[in-house]
């Protein structure tokens, strides 16, 4: 079987547009493909801001920041810096008055079903690690080390002869 060069292919990177009507007068661009990279950016990004204080991923975090950040990437509607400070109110706005829908529509399915699925393996395989065997050993072993720099910061603090007698007088006083 003869061997087919990838470049006689001639594959050019394809800029598909689709035009999405958001009120009488405004109407937004949304892309039809998003570069792999550009995927992965979005991914991480979602990751990143979804967990909540326990570290688990809040499914409604991941709707919201999963929601935001396919609006932002998939279409020239741009956002200030005040506007991203308040998310939930962002994406409040953004879904009453339909404008999240209509840009999600623009996307095709099955570039969206992609980006979906994508999120939704790379949370379950971030926390699946991190409550594996390996993953509690990772955070034990950097507890550890960042235990260890605080035994040599306290050390180093009781070594200091002001900090010395500080010290002695506390326990002089507490008897």
């Amino acid at each position: 079987m003869a061997k087919v060069s990838f470049s006689k292919l001639g594959l050019k990177k394809k800029a598909e547009i689709k035009k999405v009507k958001l009120t009488d007068d405004i109407e937004v661009d949304v892309l039809q493909y998003l570069p792999v990279n550009d995927k992965l950016n979005l991914i991480a990004a979602v990751l990143n801001r979804s967990a909540d204080q326990n570290h688990f991923p809040n499914p409604v975090k991941v709707e919201v920041f999963g929601n935001l950040e396919i609006i932002k990437a998939y279409s020239n509607l741009s956002f200030t810096e005040k506007q991203l400070e308040d998310p939930a109110k962002l994406f409040d706005l953004l879904e009453e008055h339909g404008i999240l829908n209509s840009i999600i529509a623009a996307i095709p399915q099955e570039e969206y079903e992609f980006l979906i699925n994508g999120i939704d393996a790379t949370i379950k395989a971030f926390y699946d690690y991190q409550n594996s065997i390996y993953g509690i050993l990772d955070t034990v072993g950097q507890d550890y080390s960042n235990l260890e720099l605080d035994a040599t910061n306290i050390q180093q603090a009781i070594a200091d002869p002001n900090n010395l007698s500080l010290v002695k007088d506390i326990l002089t006083k507490l008897g």
